[in-house]
C-alpha cells in the first residue's frame, strides 16, 4: 500500500520511521552506556517486539557481520570497524524496506568492506528491501542494481547492473 508521507501526521512519522526505514550512520551512533546487544535490540524494543523474537533474529544476523563475540562488550571497547558492523546489525534487525547508509563501510578494511557489501545486497533481495547507499569509494557500486552519481549539485543516473533486474 503506498502512502504520501508527506500528508502523515508528526505523531505518525516516528511509527512509519520505526517499521519501515534502517538508518546506518557514518559516525555509528552507539550509546556507550549500553551493551552492543542491547544497541542492536532498541529498535526492536521501541517497536515492542518479544525477546524470543529479538535473540532470533540476533542468532541470524550477528555471525553475518562477524559480531557474535561483541554482544556483551560496550560500545566504546569497540574499534571503527566493529562499531559500524555494529550499526549495521541494528539497521537491519527490522527488516526495513527502506535503509539508508552514509558510508557503510568507511570505516572498514577492504575484505570487511566487501563483506558487508554483499551481505547488504543479499539482504535486500532476500528481504526486497531498498538501499539507498552514500560511498565515495566506486569499487563498491560494481555489484549494486543501479548507481546514481551527485557532482555539483547535478544527478546523474550512470545506470546499473545489465545482470540484474531492477524491482
Amino acid at each position: 500500500m503506498l502512502r504520501e508521507i508527506t500528508k502523515i501526521k508528526e505523531s505518525q512519522l516516528a511509527e512509519f520511521r520505526l517499521n519501515n526505514l534502517g538508518f546506518v550512520f557514518q559516525d555509528f551512533n552507539l550509546l556507550d552506556t549500553l551493551s552492543v546487544k542491547d544497541n542492536i535490540f532498541l529498535p526492536l524494543v521501541l517497536g515492542r517486539v518479544n525477546y524470543q523474537e529479538m535473540e532470533n533474529r540476533l542468532a541470524t544476523l550477528a555471525p553475518k557481520l562477524h559480531i557474535e563475540n561483541l554482544l556483551a562488550k560496550r560500545p566504546f571497547e569497540l574499534s571503527g570497524g566493529q562499531k559500524q558492523r555494529v550499526a549495521i546489525a541494528r539497521s537491519l534487525i527490522t527488516n526495513p524496506q527502506l535503509l539508508l547508509a552514509d558510508e557503510p563501510t568507511g570505516n572498514l578494511d577492504s575484505k570487511n568492506s566487501q563483506d558487508v557489501m554483499d551481505m547488504l545486497i543479499k539482504a535486500s533481495r532476500q528481504y526486497q528491501q531498498t538501499i539507498l547507499l552514500i560511498t565515495h569509494n566506486k569499487n563498491l557500486t560494481v555489484s549494486v542494481d543501479r548507481v546514481f552519481q551527485v557532482s555539483d549539485g547535478v544527478l546523474t543516473d550512470l545506470g546499473g547492473n545489465e545482470n540484474e533486474t531492477l524491482s
